[in-house]
């Protein structure tokens, strides 16, 4: 009698953990929230500055796994998950980016999404007064301007009659007249080009 006793209790006993594994289990699947919406632009594009430019892209909901994202410099790359990284790409060109919603955290597995990135040459503005006037010492008279990337333009000197023929001066002019001058740059593999013209007077 006591022994089939014992052997209801155990029955009862295993019966109940069965039932409370699968509670737990139901409970967790119940529980799990849909992954976090990622705002992210599907095109996006930054200037060249020489440092690592990571895409712009932010979870919606605090507490969810960090999104994983690998650059890759190519489309093809991007579908053969090949010779990707997660280090923020420095260089002009065009990149492809995966970003990855992990699970974890109570969160589902979201699909992955793609970004297009291009990361552009930097302008080049170069600044200097229109009309730059200097009054004559028997030296030579240069323009003054300046530059806001780390790039050197060439100066060309111009007689005014003669800017439009394309004869400068060997170098900056020294004897009363009126001058024009070409402030120019072609350009770079990160910078654009970019010119500005210049009227000097030596009076």
């Amino acid at each position: 009698m006591e022994l089939e006793l014992l052997s209801s209790k155990q029955v009862f006993v295993t019966t109940a953990l069965v039932f409370a594994t699968i509670f737990v289990a139901c409970t967790s699947k119940q529980t799990l929230e849909d992954p976090p919406i990622i705002t992210s632009a599907t095109y996006q594009h930054t200037l060249y500055n020489g440092r690592g430019q990571p895409i712009e892209a932010t979870a919606s909901k605090e507490g969810a796994p960090l999104p994983v994202i690998t650059y890759f410099r190519s489309e093809e790359d991007l579908h053969a998950d090949r010779n990707g990284s997660s280090k923020a790409p420095a260089e002009v060109g065009d990149y492809y980016v995966r970003i990855r919603r992990p699970a974890g955290n109570g969160y589902r597995a979201g699909k992955d999404i793609t970004v297009e990135y291009h990361i552009q040459k930097a302008l080049v503005t170069i600044s200097a007064e229109a009309r730059q006037e200097f009054a004559y010492n028997g030296s030579p008279r240069t323009v003054v301007f300046s530059v806001d990337q780390n790039v050197e333009p060439g100066v060309a000197y111009y007689h005014a009659a003669s800017v439009m023929r394309g004869f400068p001066l060997s170098g900056p002019p020294v004897e009363r007249g009126i001058y024009r001058v070409v402030i120019s740059y072609a350009g770079d593999a990160h910078h654009m080009g970019a010119s500005k013209e210049v009227e000097l007077v030596i009076r």
